[in-house]
């Protein structure tokens, strides 16, 4: 059986290249979550010209013409071979997005398309080889191919990553392609000699399975919009579960995990896909979902990823069991896939553009919920309608209450946003994720607070006595306060800082300092002038910079230019994620690059949800330097926890006695190092 090896090998390629390629990009636009969501993009677009090549192709009168096209296409991209990154002359950071599909395009856009077409093609050749088997179903091969898609991505956080650098995934994944071709090649050729001049489309072949209706004509605009809300609800959970988490790469591949699944079981067998049962779950979790839009982040990580993980199934489940309802009889299936695979389409892009540049919050996810809703209720009309079973049972109350909870649940949304809104000074969004100004009132003094995600990056007492202190993670007796203060017993000092925040250091800066943030989203900068004064007061020369700090600093490098800083303060946050390609033995190399010799780097690690000690402590090892871990409790005036260790061979900082009083005890006695070409979140994850 050539043909399912054939399936299970391109379906497998297909997804394991997905967080491989978007892993080697990442340090290259800034490390955020928001990647994926364009990575996204570009997987769907050119799945969806894939399935179109297949279903054009598949419309030459002649299968050896078709066979013939589709091997020479094949034996022309193994020129593409290996893959790997194609530079670009230069990056936009501050809108990336149509630099990140170039840059996808250049790099994997041939293989990948050709790969995609792989499915519908041998599925619809296969359908004309065994045309007179009334048992061939070649749906169920659509099953087999998610199977070896979801075993591509379950293998690479816990068998690739871990094992092998990123250069030798590349060479892996290039050889299992070149191998795939070789395959496909040899199944071509037999095709060719089995049906040379068969002329498929005078062939009446009829799907054995009659679940399909064909008296439904508009059912093409169910395929799209099903796919469409699945893909949504897939991009809109991944976006939540990663507010705070560094994505990279488990939290990019469990929803998607989760999404094949779905479709495996759907596929599979119709058996599988209980509508009232799903229904029943789907209700549930669509509330739950509500909830979790408003106070998910109160959650742990585990409770928030089992609480998302159980949404996205029921939704899918319930989206692709539809499809699976609806799907036609084999002469229309390339026409089938091609149509979900545009709607899939249409959805990365309503979220890539349409929410990206319209809404303030992530409203796509709730939207998506209610559209489950809805759709569910008209498949549940149209399918009772066109049925030879009338009675079946549950579909009427399934398709009348479906309408009473999208009421239910867009009311329930409108009243607790209005309630979510209520402190909120200004919510922007842009790619690189949510901001938002808050004034909360503490003990009978409104402090405003920056909030990214769910979690705050700066806070500033809007009394106009208390509105210079530094709060928060940047208070006095802090491990980045110790490295400001201890210099200040030179005249004026330089200080780089990767990560803006409200700018909430600038207020340690004396007359003569010089303070330049790196700052990768625009709305920061924007945002910390407007509605803090940090920056405004502070006594410094404060310059802020755009762009990704580590990109930013190397490109200086290359130009000539190191900085001479006494400090550099590495505080780049999106959410509560830290960036991985900041942590890296050559972060650090550049990292030392630009400080001077008896220069300190002040790292901040505060995080719910990762363990950054080992990493930081086995990475100042590596680079010769001494470590110094500074905890700073919680107070009942300041509630925030936080730690920070200072990297640096300052021989009167580490023997300073305030210093030495303050610091703390490391939590650990492990260390690890990371490389550009080897990071393993699950090593540092809590």
């Amino acid at each position: 059986m050539l043909y399912l090896f054939i399936i299970f090998l391109s379906a497998f390629l297909l997804f394991q290249v997905q967080p491989l390629i978007a892993k080697l990009i990442l340090p290259l636009f800034g490390g955020g979550a928001a990647i994926w969501t364009a990575c996204l993009l570009f997987f769907q677009a050119f799945l969806l010209l894939g399935y179109l090549y297949a279903h054009v192709l598949s419309k030459c009168r002649s299968l050896s013409v078709q066979v013939s096209i589709h091997a020479i296409a094949l034996f022309s991209s193994l020129f593409f071979m290996p893959i790997g990154l194609k530079q670009l002359s230069e990056f936009n950071q501050l809108a990336p997005l149509s630099d990140i599909l170039q840059l996808l395009v250049l790099s994997i856009g041939v293989p990948y398309f050709l790969l995609s077409s792989t499915g519908p093609l041998v599925q619809k050749w296969l359908s004309y080889v065994y045309a007179t088997k009334a048992d061939f179903t070649p749906y169920k091969l659509y099953s087999l191919s998610n199977i070896g898609s979801l075993l591509a991505l379950l293998s690479y956080p816990f068998i690739f990553e871990p094992l092998f650098s990123l250069p030798n995934q590349l060479m892996y994944w290039s050889a299992g392609y070149i191998l795939l071709v070789v395959l496909l090649i040899a199944f071509c050729v037999q095709l060719f000699r089995l049906v040379s001049g068969v002329s498929p489309l005078q062939e009446g072949i009829e799907e054995a399975d009659t679940t399909h209706i064909k008296a439904f004509k508009l059912d093409w605009l169910l395929w799209l919009a099903l796919s469409a809300v699945g893909v949504v609800l897939l991009v809109s959970i991944t976006n939540a579960m990663t507010q705070n988490i560094p994505p990279v790469p488990f939290l990019w591949i469990l929803p998607l995990s989760l999404y094949l699944l779905t479709f495996i079981i759907s596929f599979h067998s119709p058996k599988w896909y209980v509508r009232w049962y799903w229904y029943i779950l789907f209700v549930l979790s669509s509330f739950a979902g509500l909830l979790m839009f408003f106070i998910g982040s109160q959650f742990d990580i585990l409770s928030q990823v089992l609480i998302y993980s159980g949404i996205l199934l029921s939704s899918c489940m319930i989206c692709h069991g539809e499809l699976v309802k609806l799907k036609p009889s084999t002469d229309r299936l390339t026409l089938f896939y091609l149509n979900m695979s545009l709607g899939g389409f249409l959805g990365s892009a309503f979220v890539a553009f349409v929410a990206q540049r319209f809404f303030t919050q992530f409203l796509e996810f709730p939207i998506a919920l209610v559209a489950v809703f809805l759709l569910l209720g008209l498949c549940s009309y149209i399918l009772k309608s066109f049925s030879k079973n009338k009675a079946e049972k549950f579909t009427t109350l399934i398709a009348s209450s479906c309408g009473v909870f999208a009421v239910l649940l867009v009311v329930g949304f409108v009243s607790l946003n209005q309630q979510f809104k209520e402190n909120t000074v200004e919510l922007s969004r842009n790619f690189y994720g949510i901001l938002s100004v808050k004034d909360v009132d503490v003990n009978g003094v409104i402090e405003r607070r920056l909030i990214d995600g769910t979690t705050s990056h700066g806070t500033q007492s809007q009394n106009e006595n208390l509105a210079h202190i530094p709060m928060s993670y940047y208070r006095e007796n802090t491990g980045v306060a110790l490295a400001l203060q201890h210099l200040f017993l030179t005249p004026t000092i330089n200080v780089g800082l990767v990560g803006l925040g409200a700018g909430t250091l600038a207020t340690y800066g004396r007359r003569g300092d010089n303070y330049t943030f790196y700052e990768l989203n625009p709305n920061v900068e924007r945002m910390a002038r407007q509605y803090f004064t940090y920056i405004e007061k502070s006594r410094a020369n404060v310059d802020v910079v755009l762009g990704d700090g580590r990109v930013t600093l190397k490109k200086e490098l290359d130009n000539g230019t190191v900085n001479n800083f006494d400090v550099l303060v590495i505080d780049a946050f999106s959410g509560d994620s830290v960036p991985a390609h900041l942590l890296t033995t050559e972060a650090f190399e550049l990292y030392f690059k630009h400080l001077k010799a008896d220069g300190v780097l002040a790292i901040h690690v505060s995080n719910s949800h990762l363990d950054l000690t080992a990493l930081v402590k086995g990475l100042a090892k590596n680079s010769n330097h001494s470590a110094l871990y500074f905890k700073t409790k919680a107070t009942e005036k300041e509630v925030t926890q936080t730690e920070w260790v200072v990297v640096t061979n300052n021989k009167s900082f580490i023997r300073n006695t305030k210093v030495k009083r303050l610091q703390s005890q490391w939590p650990n006695e492990n260390e690890l190092v990371w490389t550009d070409n080897y990071s393993n979140l699950l090593s540092v994850l809590k």
